[in-house]
């Protein structure tokens, strides 16, 4: 037994192996995290991001507005650690082992059977989609993870010390505002599912949570405040269901199809119909099979090739642990419920967007299926008890299989396949140029890549206090993203050879130049990133 509880110290150190090695280069750093961490970097040297706003709930990049809790979480490992790609990385794959190590314990609260908590543990840290998303700078798993800890210190309030563990189950949920927009929709309402099943127990504690509730909304006031004024609306605005324009299309085709306009036929194909049929379609397709089990999300930056978000030697368990828990006693009727609302909720803010299914929004959903598919492990245990070790022999080698494939797939293929995705070789191009910047008037590089300017700052560590004097952004587009057109003698743009005036060094993707190149920089896969070019 005492063997038993010290388990999880080496699932927490192979967990730490697999999400640290290469963390640094594997995969490229994108620009979301570039500017997570030059923000933090300029608010270490000026106490200012990058646009000039001092300590900003809400982080104007791009022209969107992240939630700045990341940013903040970062300050003190770029003090340290310097602008590097470890240092934005670290915050989150620290809080990802914390999300294992606390899921282990509410499933160990919650059911009292250390195997089941140590099988949730070792699906979670062995999940594709949780290593993935552990892996970066992803602010996704970082509200998750707050969002994880906060739900075990509820369920410990309920057993003792009240006080205290409400007031960190109130303290991380609030965090977890602060850290992703999904977080926002995701975790009130786990919060309201909490409070309808344990009404008559917290109405018994009434004058016990009042004081944390205050504390709560004391600390969600800055920013549901910035989130109304800026941060949100814009955001949803650009992503949002509403932003994508076929339901109204579609609304104007079907009714131009009748002769006559009549208000029956307004009804029948409203455009608010469409879009609630829409989200719904949206909404189900986290639970397709496509999506969780063959090829997953269909953003590259989201996925590896050729795999969905779960292991496919995983489905018979998910389905095993769904009856499993539904049929016996290890977890309370309560437990229970919540452990299925849980799955319920968490596609909610992924299918609010016209980007669904998305792994990224949609990450919180890794945490019931992990539950259900340990306890459908647990559950086979139980089953085949005459062939224990015959099951255990298969079971580990079909998973060993599993890894090795994906591991395979992250480690060795997924920058080949996907670079331009990952904007590889920023960090050969910028030190390359940087000591050339002076030799030229201007240096003109592609906007083929997403937002180049903010890779630039990064890697050259340009003076903060410089570019907040010279950031401009151009119009956003129709998703509400801007860019900046450049800084210094940097411009950012579409290269056109003509109007390029002389004494220029051009950096292009594979745009067609009338001469050779003078340096190429190639891709993981041998293509070529970047041709630079003299025009003298």
């Amino acid at each position: 037994m005492k063997i038993h509880k010290f388990l999880i110290i080496p699932i927490l150190l192979v967990a730490f192996l697999i999400r640290f090695i290469n963390i640094s280069s594997t995969p490229a750093l994108n620009p979301d995290e570039a500017a997570l961490g030059y923000n933090a970097y300029s608010l270490i040297l000026t106490g200012k991001d990058e646009n000039g706003a001092s300590w900003p709930i809400h982080f104007k990049s791009f022209g969107d507005f992240k939630p700045g809790g990341y940013v903040y979480l970062t300050i003190p490992f770029v003090k340290f650690l310097g602008l590097t790609p470890l240092a934005v990385r670290l915050p989150n794959l620290i809080l990802s082992l914390l999300t294992i190590f606390f899921l282990y314990k509410l499933i160990l609260l919650l059911s009292k059977s250390r195997n089941l908590a140590l099988l949730t543990a070792l699906v979670l840290t062995f999940s594709p989609w949780h290593i993935h998303f552990s892996r970066g700078a992803w602010e996704s798993q970082t509200a998750l993870s707050f969002i994880i800890i906060g739900t075990y210190f509820f369920f410990k309030s309920i057993q003792k010390k009240f006080l205290l563990n409400f007031f960190l189950f109130v303290f991380f949920y609030v965090a977890s505002l602060y850290c992703y927009h999904s977080a926002r929709i995701i975790a009130p309402f786990l919060v309201f599912s909490l409070v309808i099943l344990y009404f008559r127990f917290l109405f018994k504690k009434l004058p016990h949570i009042l004081l944390p509730i205050f504390f709560g909304i004391i600390l969600a006031i800055p920013v549901l405040f910035s989130f109304l004024h800026n941060g949100g609306t814009t955001r949803f605005g650009g992503v949002g269901l509403t932003a994508d324009q076929g339901p109204i299309n579609r609304s104007n085709e079907l009714i131009n199809q009748h002769q006559n306009t009549q208000l029956i036929t307004r009804v029948i194909h409203n455009k608010r119909i469409l879009y609630f049929l829409s989200w719904a379609e949206k909404y189900a397709s986290h639970f397709n099979l496509n999506f969780l089990s063959i090829d997953g999300d269909e953003v590259p930056r989201s996925k590896v090739p050729e795999m969905g978000q779960i292991y496919l030697i995983e489905l018979p368990f998910l389905i095993l642990g769904i009856i499993f828990v539904i049929k016996t006693a290890i977890f309370s009727k309560k437990s229970k419920i919540f452990i299925f609302l849980f799955l319920l909720i968490t596609p909610i803010a992924s299918s609010l967007t016209f980007q669904a299914p998305s792994a990224l929004r949609s990450l919180s959903l890794v945490i019931p299926l992990s539950i259900f598919i340990g306890s459908g492990i647990f559950y086979s245990f139980t089953l085949l008890k005459k062939y224990y070790k015959q099951f255990l022999i298969i079971l580990i080698f079909s998973y060993l299989y599993s890894i090795s494939y994906y591991i395979d797939s992250y480690f060795s293929h997924y920058a080949k396949r996907y670079p331009f995705a990952w904007q590889y070789e920023f960090d050969q191009l910028v030190p390359y140029l940087e000591p050339q910047k002076n030799k030229y008037q201007n240096i003109y590089v592609t906007n083929k890549y997403d937002q180049p300017y903010i890779l630039f700052l990064f890697y050259s560590k340009y003076p903060p206090q410089k570019i907040q004097s010279q950031i401009k952004l151009t119009s956003p587009d129709k998703f509400g993203f801007s860019t900046v057109l450049g800084y210094d003698n940097y411009h950012f743009g579409k290269i056109e050879w003509g109007s390029i005036p002389n004494n220029s060094l051009v950096v292009t993707s594979d745009e067609i130049i009338p001469i050779e190149p003078q340096k190429v920089i190639n891709f993981p896969n041998g293509q070529p990133a970047f041709k630079i070019y003299q025009k003298l």
